[in-house]
C-alpha cells in the first residue's frame, strides 16, 4: 500500500507529529530553570526595597506551612 492511497492515514500521521512537536515546545517553555533564578532575583530585590512587606510575606508563607 502506498501513502497516496490512504489520505486519512497521512492526515493522522501529520496530526500526531504536530501534537508531539507542539507539546515539546510548550513543555520546554514551561519548564525553564531560568524562571527559578528570575524569581529569586525578584524576591531579593523586593525584600531589599520593602523589608516590612517582605517580613509579612515571609510570615504568611510560614503560617501556610504550619497549617498543612
Amino acid at each position: 500500500m502506498r501513502w497516496d492511497d490512504d489520505p486519512i492515514g497521512v492526515g493522522i500521521l501529520v496530526f500526531a507529529i504536530s501534537i508531539f512537536v507542539l507539546g515539546g515546545s510548550v513543555g520546554s517553555g514551561i519548564m525553564k530553570s531560568n524562571y527559578i533564578t528570575e524569581g529569586r532575583t525578584q524576591g531579593i530585590v523586593f525584600c531589599s526595597e520593602k523589608p516590612k512587606e517582605c517580613v509579612v510575606e515571609y510570615q504568611y508563607i510560614k503560617l501556610k506551612e504550619t497549617q498543612k
